[in-house]
């Protein structure tokens, strides 16, 4: 299969890191999202002397690709992934797949149309703490899960000039909890009923339209309760430390799971013991998907689930903006 890269925004890593072992995928070439993109990857993660189209639209005619992975900047991200749909390409997508409800419907249509699959890079949900705890849930070890906490921290450090307003930014939700909200549907395997949520800039007024802090709580399809806490307030500078503070905690009818140490650890608690669980091996995202697409088993993440996440987490930023609960 052939792979071609549009833009090297966000977490287009995934990608490189996942094709070191796949020997049925060849990286055929990339594409600028603008003048500005340096695509750094190419002779380091990436051959020196692969094509790299200013256009996409060219690349995308040119080199007809299998596998389109779009790594825009957020609010061009459904453009790019609609193109490469209808140049029959299956698409793993930087997060959120879409920063309005039209362009995801839009996207959602031409896929099913097109018969391709459409998947978003949450890549947490391939790290050993995320899967340990959902091993550990569907083993029955905290008996019914009804209740989970989840924490995304990061610096504020340098953002980009697009993170300053909503129009091009799409907001804290989508970009940042919906990781949360994407691991703890994940581990408890429920969906979500409604969402509400609080979000705002405080401390950044450079970015006016990003929010650097906020919080949602969302009722659970199993009828408990998610709350989820984000900021951009994590200190950073001389001290080193590492760049995100992710937490989870479930607590079901019989224990309670919780990540410890930035999500380097799990914690297992019942009426009998306290344990660290042995971690479950890392599984990289778009290796499963490729996986998934030769017939190699089930990917982490399917198109649906992708789809229905951000669908979530924009109906959460309508929720925040409305300031009332908003059914999912």
């Amino acid at each position: 299969m052939k792979l071609a890269v549009i833009g090297s925004y966000g977490h287009v890593g995934e990608v490189l890191g996942g094709l070191e072992g796949l020997e049925d995928v060849e990286l055929a070439a990339a594409a600028r999202w603008g003048p500005e993109d340096p695509v750094a990857f190419v002779g380091r993660s990436a051959p020196a002397e692969l094509p790299v189209f200013d256009d996409y639209r060219r690349m995308l005619d040119k080199v007809a690709p299998d596998i389109a992975a779009v790594f825009m900047p957020f609010h061009r991200l459904a453009e790019a992934s609609m193109a490469a749909v209808e140049h029959g390409c299956h698409v793993f997508s930087e997060k959120p797949l879409a920063t309005t409800l039209e362009d995801l419907g839009r996207l959602r249509e031409l896929a099913g149309r097109a018969g391709v699959e459409v998947v978003a890079c949450l890549a947490m949900r391939g790290s050993p703490a995320c899967l340990t705890i959902r091993r550990a849930v569907r083993e029955g070890r905290i008996g019914r899960p009804i209740h989970a906490v989840a924490q995304k921290s990061y610096p504020f450090a340098s953002r980009d000039e697009f993170y300053k307003h909503r129009r091009t930014y799409g907001g804290t939700i989508p970009w940042v909890a919906i990781h949360a909200l994407d691991y703890i549907k994940f581990c408890m395997d429920q969906d979500y009923r409604r969402v509400a949520a609080i979000a705002s800039n405080q401390a950044h007024p450079t970015h006016p339209g990003m929010e650097d802090q906020g919080g949602l709580i969302a009722e659970l399809s199993g009828g408990g309760v998610a709350v989820v806490n984000f900021d951009y307030l994590r200190p950073w500078g001389s001290c080193r430390r590492p760049w995100g503070d992710n937490r989870l905690r479930i607590a079901g009818t019989e224990g309670i799971l919780e990540t410890k140490d930035c999500g380097r650890a799990v914690e297992l608690m019942t009426p009998e013991s306290t344990e660290m669980l042995p971690l479950e091996p890392e599984r990289n995202l778009f290796a499963d998907f490729v996986g998934a697409l030769s017939g190699r088993g089930e990917g982490l993440i399917t198109s649906e689930e992708s789809f229905r996440i951000t669908e979530v987490v924009l109906k959460a930023r309508e929720a925040q903006d409305r300031g009332q609960f908003v059914e999912l």
